[in-house]
Parts: structure tokens; sequence; C-alpha cells
């Protein structure tokens, strides 16, 4: 071998090495993200059943930094916080949220309409929920 052809070699190698390790590290970076929204999102629609439980409060909290990337999410969740701030009732401002974020996820919600959202299982008794409901009848 010529020392050209071991200088391409090296080089070449190098190159694409160096290549390797940046598509991995964005792919790896991209997927930990994903991973972390899923989970915020879990936590998210897994606690709804008590809008004023520390669970759901947490999980609303962390929506401001896991999502900080989607301007939708960020304007539904600025939405919501307006609303639940101001006192007033927030369910038209809850279920943007929810959407936003399933629409971020590219989650397809076509199939649930917006009671589904609003309506968990076992919806506890001192949940924000509740209340409304038993304050319309």
């Amino acid at each position: 071998m010529t020392t050209d052809q071991i200088i391409t070699t090296v080089v070449s190698s190098l190159f694409s090495g160096i290549i390797g390790v940046l598509v991995s590290s964005y792919y790896y970076r991209r997927y930990e993200n994903r991973k972390t929204k899923f989970e915020t999102f879990k936590r998210f629609m897994g606690n709804r059943y008590d809008l004023k439980g520390d669970a759901f409060s947490q999980a609303l909290n962390e929506i401001f930094v896991v999502f900080k990337g989607s301007k939708t999410v960020m304007k539904a969740l600025s939405e919501h916080h307006k609303a639940v701030t101001s006192g007033k009732l927030s369910e038209d401002e809850l279920v943007k949220l929810f959407k936003a974020i399933c629409n971020d996820l590219g989650l397809d919600i076509s199939d649930f309409n917006d009671s589904f959202f609003l309506t968990p299982y076992n919806t506890r008794p001192s949940s924000a929920i509740t209340n409304q409901s038993s304050g319309r009848s």
C-alpha cells in the first residue's frame, strides 16, 4: 500500500466513524425526548381522575419543561393556566391541551370525543370534574 492509500483509508475511516456517532447521537436524543414526552403524557392522562391531586398537578407542571419545543402545546398550556388561575371552569382549555399533546406525539384521536378526555374512570369525589358535574345538575 502506498502512503496515499493509507491516508485515504485512515481519513475515510475517521470520517465514517464521526458521521456514525453524530447520527446515533441525534437519533438517541430524539428517542429520549419522545420517551420523556410519552411518560409525562401517561402521568397526565393517568391522573386525570383527580384534577386537584398532586400527581396530576405534577404532570401538568412537567408539561412546561417537556413540551417546550411545541408551540401548540405551550399555547394550550398557557390558555389552561390562565383559565385555572382566574377561577373559571377550564374544561375547554383542558381538552385543547390534551389534544395538542396528542397531536405533538402523533397519536390519532379521531375516534375519541371531548367527553373521553374529561370523563376518566373512577373519578374521585374531590376532583374538579366531579364538582363541576354536580354543580351543573
